[in-house]
């Protein structure tokens, strides 16, 4: 069984945690290059295969986007996990963000924000932007030496990360159902 997911990061989440579980039987991890382009592999037809993709602002939304493209492939499949619990809105990253070890490294982070506002909103520095709140967490993971081009295999999540939170019960769950 193949598992599909949006990004690399994903892949190299989903492979460092899988290795945790002790679950190998899945066949592959395919990265697509974003939550649109489901329609562009219809090589999806020819084996089985689960979705983890992310929440994003709108749960029913991202499901429904994912079903629709799916149909347009006239595939039917119900094996499909939303980052962060399959249940509320976010991403990868607010899953690693409930999970992660060192919550004293985000807190820096929130400092970082706190400081762009005040320089956005009091000292007004023209055409300044928050970063996007991906760079919470890559910079989080990049803290601890998490580069993109690192193969997952290479870098061990699980300093970093409490890969037995409970709020991972629900990814678990999923999981194990389908690969034990």
């Amino acid at each position: 069984m193949r598992i599909i997911v949006e990004g690399d990061s994903d892949k190299k989440f989903l492979e460092s945690y899988l290795k945790y579980l002790n679950i190998t039987n899945y066949k592959k991890i395919i990265s697509i290059g974003g939550k649109d382009n489901l329609e562009n592999h219809k090589e999806l037809k020819k084996e089985d295969f689960i979705i983890i993709f992310d929440a994003d602002d709108d749960y029913n939304k991202s499901k429904s986007n994912i079903e629709n493209q799916l149909n347009k492939l006239d595939i039917k499949n119900d094996k499909i996990f939303l980052f962060p619990n399959n249940k509320e809105i976010g991403n990868l990253e607010t899953l690693i963000e409930k999970i992660a070890i060192h919550k004293e490294v985000l807190e820096c982070y929130n400092n970082y924000e706190s400081c762009i506002d005040r320089l956005i909103n009091e000292i007004k520095i023209p055409n300044l932007k928050h970063q996007v709140k991906k760079s919470k967490v890559f910079a989080y993971m990049s803290g601890f030496g998490f580069k993109n081009n690192i193969k997952a295999e290479d870098f061990d999540l699980s300093p970093y990360v409490d890969f037995d939170n409970d709020y991972l019960n629900d990814l678990k769950n999923f999981l194990e159902n389908i690969f034990k």
